[in-house]
C-alpha cells in the first residue's frame, strides 16, 4: 500500500494506492504550523478511521504548498511510519519541463496534477485546479509544462464580495434557474457560479489560440464539480488528479 499526502489550506487529503490501483481517498482537517507532536496523533486517528493498517504502508509520498507545516506533517509521518516520506519537490522532476523563466515559481500542486495528466491522460492539455485560487495550466502536446494563470478561488470571491459589500452569500454554490438574476440571491450565484464557468470557458478559448491548437481539459479541486459542467467547453473532472501524479512519482522514484 502506497499513501499519497497533499497538504493543502484547509486539509491534508490522501490517496490510498495497492497494487497500481487508486482503491480510495480521503481527508485529514488540521491546523497550520503545528509541531510534528500535534500532527501524530490527527493522523494516526485518521489512519485507523479510513482502516489503514501502518503495518501495510509500504511508501508515502508528501506534497506541501503550505511551506510553515510541510516539516511537522513530514517528521509526523516519518515518526508513524519509521522512514521519510517521498518528497515531491519541482527540482527534482527532470520527466517534467517546465517551459517558464522560473519554474521554481510553480506550485508542486500544479506540477503534480500536471505529472499525472502527462503519464496517465492525454496532450496538449489545459488542466484547471479549483480552489482557493483557480489555476489554469497549459500543457504541449510533448506533456511539457507552458505557463500558468492565476485567478481569485469561487469562494475567495464570494467571501470578498460579502466582506466588501455586506451582501449575503451563499457558500453551496447552486445555480440558479436563470443567468439574469431576478433578486438578490439568484443575482449573486449567477454572477458567482455561471461567471465562474463562462469564464473558464473563455479562458480554454483563449489558450487553445496560444497553443494553435485544440486541448483535452481536465479539472480538478471540489469546486470544479459544480462549475465546469455548466461550461461549454468538454472536460474531464478528476477530483484526485494531484494524487495520482503523487503516485505516479513515487513509481518513477522507486525505478530509477
Amino acid at each position: 500500500m502506497i499513501l499519497c499526502f497533499d497538504i493543502g489550506n484547509t486539509d491534508i487529503d490522501v490517496g490510498v494506492f495497492e497494487n497500481d490501483i487508486h482503491t480510495s481517498s480521503f481527508s485529514i482537517p488540521y491546523e497550520k504550523a503545528l509541531s510534528c507532536w500535534d500532527y501524530i496523533p490527527v493522523i494516526k486517528k485518521s489512519l485507523k478511521n479510513n482502516r489503514i493498517n501502518i503495518a501495510d504502508v509500504e511508501a508515502c509520498v508528501l506534497c506541501s504548498v503550505v511551506h510553515n507545516t510541510t516539516q511537522g506533517v513530514f517528521m509526523a509521518l516519518e515518526n508513524i511510519f519509521g522512514y521519510e516520506p517521498l518528497l515531491f519537490k519541482n527540482d527534482n522532476i527532470s520527466d517534467m519541463k517546465v517551459r517558464i523563466g522560473n519554474p521554481q515559481e510553480v506550485g508542486v500542486d500544479i506540477i503534480a496534477s500536471c505529472f499525472a495528466v502527462k503519464h496517465i491522460y492525454n496532450t496538449p492539455a489545459i488542466v484547471i485546479d479549483m480552489g482557493t485560487a483557480t489555476t489554469i495550466t497549459a500543457m504541449d502536446k510533448e506533456g511539457a509544462l507552458l505557463g500558468v494563470s492565476i485567478l481569485p478561488g469561487v469562494i475567495t470571491e464570494l467571501k470578498a464580495l460579502h466582506d466588501r459589500t455586506g451582501l449575503p452569500i451563499d457558500e453551496s454554490l447552486t445555480p440558479p434557474p436563470k443567468v439574469i438574476g431576478t433578486n438578490t440571491a439568484d443575482s449573486i450565484a449567477s454572477g458567482i457560479v455561471y461567471g465562474s464557468a463562462y469564464c473558464m470557458d473563455g479562458m480554454i478559448r483563449g489558450f487553445e489560440k496560444e497553443i494553435g491548437e485544440k486541448c483535452h481539459v481536465y479539472a480538478t479541486g471540489g469546486i470544479s464539480k459544480v462549475i465546469m459542467p455548466l461550461c461549454e467547453s468538454e472536460c474531464m473532472i478528476n477530483n484526485d488528479l494531484l494524487v495520482e501524479g503523487l503516485y505516479m512519482y513515487y513509481k518513477f522514484s522507486s525505478h530509477k
